[in-house]
């Protein structure tokens, strides 16, 4: 039996660099499971996503891929995800993981090339996990509903994007506070940060911050590089460079040290320097 490609669907994340996005595992459901047998159909999952086939020859007979978007189904899979630290840096704000889902599907009213109804995944992709049918032993991280018809395209991807942060650059030890003219600048010319402000941490007393004034994105391989220097005087554009390349924000760690200066509606990450 020789199979073609009937569809496929592609996870992918901002936050990484490489290819695809491998923190998710899709299974048919068991009337997906029914209907793949029915139509001659294989589920193959990928690193990145899943493919469906189709047997090209059905009976002896040659069977194209219009032959069987003719046929006019829906297949469902159910998605599971296997990368604990998907909330820490993905830009979704679930209100409820517990009761909620992320419902995924081909229909009118997603956006092109996606299976969601904006460019990236985001609340307005989420729905009550009671609307599903099916009673479940571990509820899933989202359902996918493919309609099979001629309609269908070749490909469809899920895409999430990083998690946006105002980063805080903490000059913690008497080194870095004893600098003279410090600044946070980009390498790549960005001005992402102003003056330093005075913060007052418990046994550390004032303390300088440096707090981005737009959101940065996160990634594992940083596109922004940024570097601690010392303006010698006041007025000269010459500097030293402290450190040449600043961390970033630790995706597991939650402090909120210097609140008082933090803005609503802005998330912030915080990184002490010594």
């Amino acid at each position: 039996m020789r199979y073609e490609i009937l569809t496929a669907v592609f996870y992918r994340h901002t936050f990484f660099t490489g290819p695809g996005y491998d923190g998710i595992k899709a299974r048919a459901t068991a009337s997906a499971a029914q209907n793949l047998l029915r139509h001659g159909l294989i589920f193959k999952p990928l690193r990145d996503g899943f493919m469906l086939l189709y047997g090209a020859q059905q009976a002896g007979n040659q069977r194209s891929r219009d032959v069987v978007l003719k046929e006019n189904f829906t297949l469902e899979f159910d998605l599971f995800l296997t990368d604990h630290l998907f909330y820490n840096y993905t830009q979704v704000n679930v209100p409820d993981i517990t009761s909620t889902v992320f419902f995924f599907s081909n229909d009118a009213q997603s956006a092109e090339g996606v299976l969601h109804r904006a460019g990236y995944v985001s609340t307005q992709d989420l729905r009550a996990v009671n609307t599903l049918q099916e009673q479940f032993f571990t509820k899933p991280f989202g359902r996918i509903a493919l309609q099979i018809d001629e309609k269908l395209q070749s490909s469809y991807q899920i895409r999430f994007s990083a998690r946006a942060s105002r980063w805080c650059y903490f000059l913690m030890s008497e080194g870095l506070q004893a600098l003279s003219r410090p600044a946070v600048i980009s390498t790549n010319g960005n001005g992402y940060f102003g003056v330093p402000q005075l913060v007052t941490l418990p046994d550390k007393g004032e303390v300088p911050v440096f707090i981005s004034q737009i959101p940065v994105p996160l990634g594992n391989a940083n596109k922004t590089v940024f570097q601690l220097v010392d303006y010698s005087t006041a007025g000269d554009d010459k500097y030293k460079v402290i450190i040449s390349a600043l961390p970033a924000p630790e995706t597991g760690r939650i402090s909120n040290a210097a609140a008082a200066f933090y803005e609503s509606g802005f998330e912030y990450a915080e990184i002490f320097l010594y």
